[in-house]
């Protein structure tokens, strides 16, 4: 065993901690997670390609940019859904949590329903701090 005294070390050579512990990676637990995250994409796939085909097939332009931007939000949404159902969190869920609200009118009836409002404040103050950010950067 070594011996902790600290005669005869010269103080300027020392490093002295208190030291973090080394992280140790449960390679079971991110496996399941590279999984879970890969099972999610796969899913998400699987949802969009034929709704893209048939939209498609229906005469929408499915090469421009916004229906790009589109597809890319519903794909973040659909990603969303899964992770909530594996118990895992995405960015996405609070934001459907701020901009949709639910209501029950019977046991077997209930409905959605979008904050057009929400959206537009949000909108707005993303656009408001975009410029300003903007500004600050000139």
């Amino acid at each position: 065993m070594a011996d902790d005294n600290i005669k005869g070390v010269d103080n300027d050579n020392v490093v002295k901690g208190p030291w973090k512990r080394v992280k140790v990676v449960n390679q079971a637990r991110q496996q399941k997670l590279s999984e879970d995250m890969m099972f999610c994409d796969e899913i998400a796939e699987t949802v969009m390609i034929p709704m893209i085909h048939n939209l498609a097939e229906n005469d929408v332009d499915i090469k421009t940019n916004e229906f790009v931007q589109e597809v890319g939000f519903l794909n973040e949404v659909i990603k969303s859904m899964m992770y909530r159902h594996l118990g895992y969190l995405h960015p996405m869920q609070s934001f459907i949590k701020s901009m949709m609200s639910t209501k029950t009118e019977a046991i077997e009836d209930t409905y959605a329903t979008f904050d057009h409002d929400m959206l537009e404040k949000m909108t707005k103050k993303l656009i408001e701090d975009s410029k300003e950010e903007k500004k600050e950067d000139d």
